[in-house]
């Protein structure tokens, strides 16, 4: 239906938005905590109590800005991205729900991951004082190889990054970076047979006339080496872009 007034084009968008609204009351009083299985306060999977209990990294004695500490500087020597935000450790319950999106196919998990992805966001900005405008941002996911892609059905990088752009207001650039090559899985992989496995992986797929963002935040379920996000970073700032973000879940940090 089309409407041919502004205020009729208002009224509408109040309607969705009440609807969502209420969609949301209604999850909460049918929802079950994921973890506890009580009922839950501010989002379906998780209730508030379980949430405060996550196994955050402790900013009190941590930076946001994970590249500043030198464990991570030990961790991942080589960097192409000038900042790295990480929710968690790769442990209890992050690696299970990543597992479980991942290989269960329980997309309804994109969203929980999604909405701690934001709130952290959020606290970065407010704990460095600035307010990204979203001008001049691009939302970019780690891509997944087509022939991946079509055995599992999705990419989980994508429907994390889709609801995190939709929750920040940033654009969304879900094919700007291609994977053309199938690579071997990384796992056990050292440092150098990561990076030698990942050589030339990565295409972007742009309109040569196009200019890229000043910024863009790369978002990745967990964050090893480094090297994936390495090779795309290399490739941006190639065509211009001028600050990277690498916005993951979870960091895996070697025991």
């Amino acid at each position: 239906m089309e409407f041919s007034s502004k205020r009729n084009r208002e009224i509408l968008l109040t309607l969705q938005q009440t609807l969502r609204q209420e969609m949301k009351k209604i999850s909460l009083k049918i929802s079950c905590c994921s973890l506890c299985g009580n009922t839950c306060q501010h989002h379906p999977l998780l209730c508030q109590y379980c949430q405060a209990d996550l196994p955050y990294f402790n900013h009190q004695h941590l930076p946001y800005d994970l590249l500043l500490w030198p464990a991570v500087t030990k961790l991942i020597p080589i960097k192409h991205f000038d900042h790295l935000l990480a929710i968690a450790p790769y442990v209890w319950p992050f690696n299970t729900w990543i597992s479980q999106l991942k290989y269960q196919h329980k997309t309804e998990l994109a969203e929980l991951l999604s909405y701690l992805l934001i709130q952290h966001w959020q606290q970065y900005l407010n704990h460095k004082h600035t307010d990204l405008t979203p001008d001049n941002i691009w939302i970019v996911p780690v891509p997944l190889h087509l022939k991946k892609w079509q055995e599992r059905g999705f990419n989980q990088a994508d429907l994390i990054a889709r609801k995190f752009a939709q929750g920040v207001g940033y654009l969304y650039q879900a094919d700007l970076v291609i994977r053309k090559k199938l690579t071997e899985s990384q796992v056990g992989k050292s440092g150098a047979e990561r990076r030698k496995n990942l050589k030339q992986a990565f295409s972007l797929n742009i309109n040569p006339k196009t200019s890229l963002p000043e910024h863009v935040i790369l978002i990745d379920d967990v964050v090893t080496t480094g090297t994936t996000a390495n090779e795309i970073c290399q490739l941006l700032k190639k065509s211009g872009v001028q600050s990277i973000t690498l916005l993951s879940l979870c960091l895996a940090i070697p025991s």
